[in-house]
């Protein structure tokens, strides 16, 4: 609790205020760190609001890769009704599916990161392996004169990080991400919490997580005698 208490007072003493977006005036403090020992217990903050059952059901949207605002309300987590269905700007999109699709959001990233390779035919032996890695051919073309074919599959990221952490744990390459730039376009809102990082100790027999967060709200104030609005970003 310290610690959030601590950064909200830094973001406010030496942030700066900037416009977005949003239209909300923002104090920034990009590069804050909190680090939190779970053996301590949950970080859970006292000094506001905390729905913690919505947390609970939007993690659980995520890890089954849930792309649609009905199915996070059947989790108990409303948080992206507002995304899916209000939102000018996704609803104006070609992409947007109808009614609460949020498109191709953090869980599908995380599940079924969409991967593509173009190999030449001219190396049948590349084209073998990654079919051989479940790729699978999904087109022919030529460009310059040159034949390739194009394979593709789906990549399950959580499922690779925990067979990695069982089968390799002392590997510094066990991480997944959200930020498909390809796609980035295809999604109601970009993954605001967007690499993470698992850190498996097997002498101490504990696991560490990293995780950065491009863009992070720690707090709301408002002032509706001065129209003002700020929202604390760190």
């Amino acid at each position: 609790m310290k610690q959030y208490l601590d950064l909200v007072r830094d973001v406010i003493e030496n942030g700066t205020l900037q416009g977005n977006r949003t239209g909300i005036r923002t104090i920034s403090l990009p590069g804050a760190m909190l680090r939190f020992d779970l053996q301590k217990g949950f970080p859970a903050i006292t000094t506001r609001k905390l729905a913690f059952k919505s947390a609970v059901g939007e993690m659980v949207g995520f890890l089954r890769g849930v792309k649609n605002a009905g199915e996070f309300r059947e989790l108990g987590c409303k948080v992206w009704d507002q995304n899916a269905n209000e939102n000018a700007q996704w609803l104006a999109n070609p992409f947007r599916q109808g009614h609460d699709d949020l498109g191709e959001i953090y869980g599908v990233q995380w599940r079924q990161w969409p991967a593509y390779k173009r190999i030449p035919l001219s190396n049948p032996a590349a084209i073998e392996l990654a079919q051989s890695q479940g790729f699978q051919k999904i087109a022919e073309s030529e460009e310059d004169g040159e034949a390739f074919v194009v394979l593709y599959k789906a990549i399950d990221q959580i499922r690779q990080c925990i067979d990695t952490i069982h089968k390799d744990p002392g590997s510094r390459r066990i991480l997944f991400h959200g930020w498909n730039c390809a796609q980035l376009d295809e999604m109601a809102l970009p993954p605001c919490h967007l690499l993470y990082q698992f850190h498996p100790n097997v002498e101490t027999k504990e696991i560490s997580l990293t995780l950065y967060i491009r863009s992070n709200d720690l707090g709301l104030l408002s002032d509706v005698g001065k129209s003002a609005q700020y929202v604390f970003l760190a």
